[in-house]
């Protein structure tokens, strides 16, 4: 009877032929144009001097985000995500996992910091009016991301005891409990989702109560509701990782031959599409979308100049540049909109009252609706 080969050693020294760099890249290309975009609404409201909560909550979640983009472009630089299983060492088998421990934390700090942003704006929006209702909506999705950060930042601690030993590859099976990680991250992105998702459709009926033709109803909505759009993302993220956990078919046989087999996930093949990417995704889709409304009018600015320098003739499109925009305009409701250059970059103004957005018998200031 022949025996059984014994199994191979993790290699020893880094190959870095079949290095993957695209997901790295992704991560560090969308955090970087999140950042400038979440900077720039920051920038905008600070210098019309309409600095709210909101942008004031939103720093802590930029800050965040970027650290997250870090850890994210850290480890799969320096973690062989994407390579061949076999061909990665205990070290960055290491790196990877301390990856895995970080996102653990870090993700629902920065989720959590993203959606009191976004309540804080709706308050900023939808409170002025008599609606109690909908204040008291508000506060309570305020308590319950107190409950969500602290109960998801309570239970990774036990994921593995002693902790420090949930990064050494080759004795981690005997300490780290992979079905509790499995769950309490299937409970983190459920919860997330379900935030999301609330957050997503919490608009459509302060919104339905407006003044407004119904195209434009839809626009202030999904406007709105772009913020909020992460539950898609979080959707997508919740199924691919419950799908790929749960994956033990399509698997190399070359794998199967390394002792290291026996303590990694085969799952991490895919590791870099299936985690990372939308992991970044997500937080990204809510940044920009949270700071759409407030560079809804800077944005438009932009355009129209840029348009009217494309389309003009001559070298006079550069020479007229700054007569691009009229300095006043009326809109259909009677008010008057300033377009000069002194709140050209305002953002987003609305009023329930002069502007059609009625909510009731009272109405907000302009300067709430920002």
């Amino acid at each position: 009877m022949a025996s059984s080969q014994p199994m191979l050693p993790p290699p020893t020294e880094i190959n870095d032929a079949h290095k993957v760099y695209s997901i790295a890249a992704w991560c560090i290309v969308l955090g970087i144009v999140t950042s400038l975009c979440v900077l720039w609404r920051l920038g905008l409201r600070f210098q019309t001097s309409t600095f709210g909560a909101d942008d004031y909550a939103m720093v802590p979640a930029l800050l965040l985000y970027i650290g997250w983009t870090a850890m994210a472009g850290y480890v799969n630089l320096h973690a062989g995500v994407g390579k061949p299983l076999w061909e990665i060492t205990v070290g960055e088998y290491a790196v990877w996992f301390k990856g895995i421990i970080g996102s653990a934390w870090l993700y629902p700090a920065m989720t959590c910091a993203i959606r009191i942003s976004i309540l804080l704006f709706y308050q900023r929006i939808f409170v002025p009016t008599p609606q109690a209702r909908i204040k008291y909506a508000i506060w309570l999705l305020l308590a319950l991301q107190a409950v969500y950060l602290v109960v998801y930042s309570i239970l990774p601690a036990f994921i593995c005891r002693p902790l420090y030993k949930a990064w050494h590859p080759l004795e981690r099976q005997q300490y780290f409990n992979d079905w509790y990680y499995y769950y309490i991250q299937v409970a983190l992105y459920s919860t997330s989702m379900a935030f999301d998702a609330i957050l997503l459709v919490f608009p459509l009926y302060p919104v339905s109560k407006l003044q407004l033709p119904l195209k434009k109803r839809i626009g202030v909505s999904v406007l709105f509701m772009m913020g909020a759009a992460a539950s898609i993302a979080a959707a997508y993220k919740l199924g691919i990782f419950v799908s790929e956990m749960q994956r033990y078919t399509d698997i190399n046989p070359e794998w199967l031959r390394y002792e290291v087999s026996t303590r990694v996930p085969p799952q991490f093949d895919h590791y870099g599409r299936t985690f990372w990417i939308p992991s970044q995704v997500e937080p990204t889709v809510a940044l920009i979308g949270t700071s759409l409304p407030a560079l809804r009018q800077s944005i438009l600015s932009v355009s129209q100049r840029l348009s009217t320098i494309f389309t003009s003739s001559g070298s006079s499109s550069f020479g007229n540049f700054g007569k691009i925009l009229p300095k006043k305009r009326v809109s259909k409701a009677g008010e008057h909109e300033s377009l000069s250059s002194d709140d050209d970059n305002v953002g987003l103004r609305m009023n329930y009252v002069g502007a059609g957005l009625h909510a009731g018998k009272g109405g907000t200031n302009e300067h709430n609706m920002v």
